[in-house]
């Protein structure tokens, strides 16, 4: 009777292990299916279109972290699997984009656990010469979490903040769409060119 508790338990172990990866989510819905699907949960959700013209993006703006941002959904090129998410946060000037990118590192990090950070802060001289304080934060400084489902990464761009979800099983639908795409080709240049 042990036994075959035992193996019952086991084999609920390895079924839980073996069992399909979740997505990553944005904003409460999870980054799955085709492109439009998951921009239509996000209409949903109170964001509205703003272009959908573009082959496998689309922008919408709506409300993210209680500031009015743009949202760039991406596809992949044959499926239209919706893969990764860009939200641009609003332009401000340097002192409120410090604090923010301060509060949003602390958002994900209790979120997402500890990220990987990068200041570019040493690579400008005139940094050094001035002693500016260790925490400012300039174009290119970032954090990365890394997730079982996927990426986060927010970055400072030029007077705003920028934050990608990349989910990781979708982007390895884009990456094998990719890598197919690209030996199509090759072996249409082969049958062209003369032997």
């Amino acid at each position: 009777m042990k036994t075959r508790n035992l193996v019952l338990f086991l084999i609920i172990i390895l079924l839980y292990g073996c069992s399909p990866k979740e997505h990553l989510i944005f904003n409460n819905v999870p980054l799955d299916g085709h492109l439009k699907k998951f921009a239509g949960e996000l209409t949903k959700l109170g964001f509205t279109i703003s272009d959908s013209t573009k082959k496998n993006e689309i922008i919408l703006s709506g409300e993210f972290l209680s500031k009015d941002c743009k949202i760039y959904v991406f596809g992949t090129d044959n499926n239209h699997v919706a893969y990764k998410v860009i939200v641009n946060m609003p332009v401000e000037i340097h002192d409120s984009l410090q604090a923010d990118f301060g509060k949003i590192q602390s958002l994900f990090s209790l979120k997402y656990g500890i990220g990987y950070s990068k200041y570019q802060q040493y690579k400008k001289r005139e940094r050094l010469l001035y002693k500016v304080p260790a925490r400012v934060v300039m174009l290119g400084d970032f954090t990365k979490y890394i997730t079982d489902s996927g990426e986060i990464t927010m970055e400072v761009q030029e007077g705003y903040i920028s934050i990608t979800y990349l989910d990781k099983l979708n982007n390895e639908i884009w990456k094998s769409e990719i890598e197919a795409g690209q030996k199509k080709s090759l072996m249409e240049k082969d049958r062209m060119t003369p032997p």
